[in-house]
């Protein structure tokens, strides 16, 4: 099964942390196979329960946080989006999910760098 927006972010913030699968598995408190899993897009839509255990172990940061919970439930989002919002750190968390949902629609096929240029100008020209 292809990799989705959830499993790119939560295996993205992991490897950020420098944890192994199984280290992180151990600190969240999860099965190592489920977390597995959830990385690689088998399995999808994490309880809310599963979730906090995953964002008490990776301990992002409160915008990274509410991407990874956004993606709990829009798991489909475009990998390569996902991650390019998580090494920018300049794109605020409402840029993030304008430009996921721009691109889920399939109206937008640029690149992740376009789509948050895209989305600014549209939020700068609403104030």
């Amino acid at each position: 099964m292809p990799i989705n927006g959830f499993g790119a972010a939560l295996k993205w913030l992991r490897e950020r942390r420098t944890l192994s699968g199984r280290e992180f598995s151990l600190l969240a408190d999860l099965d190592n196979a489920y977390e597995y899993r959830l990385e690689t897009g088998e399995k999808t839509n994490p309880s809310d329960d599963v979730l906090d255990k995953l964002v008490r172990a990776l301990k992002p940061s409160d915008r990274d946080g509410r991407i990874l919970r956004w993606l709990a439930e829009h798991s489909d989002s475009d990998p390569k989006y996902v991650a390019h919002v998580l090494e920018d750190q300049s794109v605020k968390f409402d840029e993030f999910a304008i430009g996921a949902a721009m691109m889920h629609r399939g109206r937008v096929r640029a690149e992740p760098a376009k789509v948050i240029d895209r989305v600014r100008k549209i939020l700068a020209e609403e104030e």
